[in-house]
């Protein structure tokens, strides 16, 4: 996939996005309880948005305090609802001690298998089990589902690219799609010559390609077979590997899963989270943040049919929020934590000052494949 792609679909992005009016200057909407989203953190960072909201009033909110507020309860004038996705090790040494020094709470979503799977070499990123629990133990978090795999899937023949090692270094470990081989589903980095189709979150996707593992073989032998990582190093690598999977895939086609095998994959993602929250928490989560983006209308009837009562999505999905009463379960959605500091208050961030910054990192943030 080109800079060009990743461009459009930014810009696409961007256009899709409701902005909420403090982040232009206007004072908080009536009611309005911004939530706001974090990944990895950084000391420096988040305790200066820890500071602003303490410096200005603000009040951390719990999970079940926030769904109180949105249910009819009291809100108060000044609010706001921490949320932190994937359960990385930063949360543990980085955000809990913070949130000890000020008090304040918020919520993680964990992904299931990403907490259990044994880590990929160099890959030591997420939290142990016992490190969520002794999270849930200091009473200042709340511990709901990421969905299970947190995967994006095929949906199409499309090849957008192949692994290689400035893709590798790149892009996250959630950013290759799961790949069927072998009768068994590979997560994470893939080894260098993998095909790349056009994909979408599993959680949002309404279909899978699944790819041709000996064509994936194929792939990856030929890159072996010419020097490994020394091939990629060759200015018409691409080129090369291209023109080996156009000629193989005529006599080793993909297929796409039928509707079946797919609602059972997706259905899958919910139940294999609320067994492991079960064995490991001792409770089921009863709220999903979505990867990436809302789920697809099967995939929100799926999570009210194993247990969830809410599920949030990102700023892309406010437009869902409004019409959440169509939905089978309510839909809120989040601001990255960049526009936290755009909140009223003394110190308050301009918003001319950070936009060329901010689409910048979007555009940087596009995913390989999706």
């Amino acid at each position: 996939m080109n800079d060009l792609g990743r461009l459009l679909r930014t810009a696409a992005r961007v256009s899709r996005t409701r902005y909420p009016g403090f982040i232009f200057g206007l004072p908080l909407a009536r009611g309005e309880i911004p939530i706001f989203t974090y990944h990895d953190v950084e000391t420096q960072v988040f305790a200066r948005d820890l500071e602003f909201l303490q410096a200005n009033g603000y009040r951390t909110l719990s999970l079940e305090e926030y769904l109180a507020a949105r249910n009819g309860g009291r809100r108060p004038a000044r609010a706001v609802l921490l949320t932190f996705d994937d359960a990385r090790h930063s949360f543990g040494t980085v955000a809990l001690p913070l949130l000890r020094t000020f008090d304040a709470r918020a919520v993680l979503f964990a992904p299931a298998y990403w907490m259990t799977a044994p880590a990929q070499p160099g890959d030591d990123l997420f939290m142990s089990w016992q490190e969520v629990r002794a999270c849930i133990e200091s009473g200042l978090v709340d511990v709901q589902s990421h969905a299970h795999r947190h995967a994006l899937v095929a949906t199409s023949p499309q090849l957008v690219d192949f692994a290689h090692p400035q893709a590798l270094a790149r892009f996250d470990i959630y950013d290759w799609p799961m790949r069927d081989l072998d009768g068994a589903e590979e997560l994470g980095r893939p080894a260098p010559g993998t095909p790349i189709y056009r994909s979408m979150p599993l959680l949002s996707a309404t279909r899978r390609y699944v790819e041709n593992t000996e064509l994936t073989h194929a792939c990856r032998d030929f890159v072996q077979r010419n020097g490994g990582d020394e091939f990629f190093k060759q200015p018409d690598w691409r080129q090369q590997l291209t023109g080996e999977h156009r000629r193989l895939s005529e006599r080793m086609p993909g297929r796409f899963m039928d509707d079946q095998a797919f609602h059972a994959l997706v259905a899958s993602e919910f139940e294999l989270s609320r067994e492991q929250f079960r064995k490991h928490l001792a409770c089921p989560p009863t709220s999903i943040a979505y990867p990436w983006m809302l789920g697809s209308p099967l995939s929100l009837e799926l999570a009210k049919r194993h247990g969830l009562r809410t599920a949030f999505g990102v700023a892309l999905d406010y437009r869902a929020e409004r019409r959440s009463a169509r939905l089978p379960i309510p839909v809120f959605g989040r601001l990255k934590c960049d526009w936290l500091q755009f909140l009223p208050g003394q110190q308050r961030s301009s918003v001319l000052a950070a936009v060329g910054r901010k689409l910048s990192g979007i555009a940087r943030l596009q995913h390989l494949a999706h």
